[in-house]
């Protein structure tokens, strides 16, 4: 896939690294605010700490409640808070907006890849010398790294979910049109 064959990705250029890389910060703050928030309900149940099916059942709530913010924001108008202030969105392939299927793929790929590595690095924070949790930032550094090698600059999770991070343009006004037409007997101009 090139740029130019219409298999790849669109012919806008690719968001600079840099504004992505911020971006992904801040989303990141994002996402850790939405999951305290879908914990609270959850506080005053919880006796101790969770183990087993019910450790297993809360996990994948709180994967469900960051899908759907991000399924939703990308549906929406390809742009999370962060993507909106850093101007950037995500497009497909054709530089349309998301469908729900291509969405779910792209929040699928990127949550295992940064998902994991993201939860690797709390973990080493207190373990440092745990070598999954090592193993486990191997993802989310593959997809940033090949940034530099793909030829759209795009994030491995982009390129494998076909879709695109570009500038987002700014939404102009249209033009004020004048009115041609002469006023209607009766009325005032």
């Amino acid at each position: 896939m090139t740029p130019g064959d219409g298999a790849g990705m669109p012919s806008r250029t690719a968001a600079p690294l840099l504004r992505r890389l911020a971006a992904m910060v801040y989303e990141g703050l994002v996402v850790v605010a939405i999951l305290l928030i879908a914990s609270f309900p959850f506080a005053g149940a919880a006796t101790g700490r969770l183990e087993g099916l019910p450790q297993r059942l809360f996990q994948c709530y709180l994967f469900l409640v960051v899908g759907l913010y991000f399924v939703w924001c990308w549906r929406r108008g390809g742009q999370t808070l962060p993507m909106k202030a850093w101007k950037l969105r995500v497009v497909d392939a054709r530089g349309a907006p998301l469908a729900t299927a291509r969405a779910l793929v792209r929040y699928a790929i990127a949550a295992l890849a940064l998902g994991s590595s993201a939860v690797a690095a709390v973990v080493l924070l207190r373990y440092p010398r745990e070598l999954a949790a090592w193993l486990a930032l191997v993802p989310g550094l593959a997809t940033v790294l090949w940034s530099a090698v793909d030829p759209d600059r795009q994030f491995l999770h982009d390129r494998l979910a076909g879709t695109c991070i570009v500038p987002a343009e700014p939404v102009t006004a249209a033009p004020p049109t004048t009115s041609s037409t002469p006023p209607r007997a009766g009325t005032a101009r």
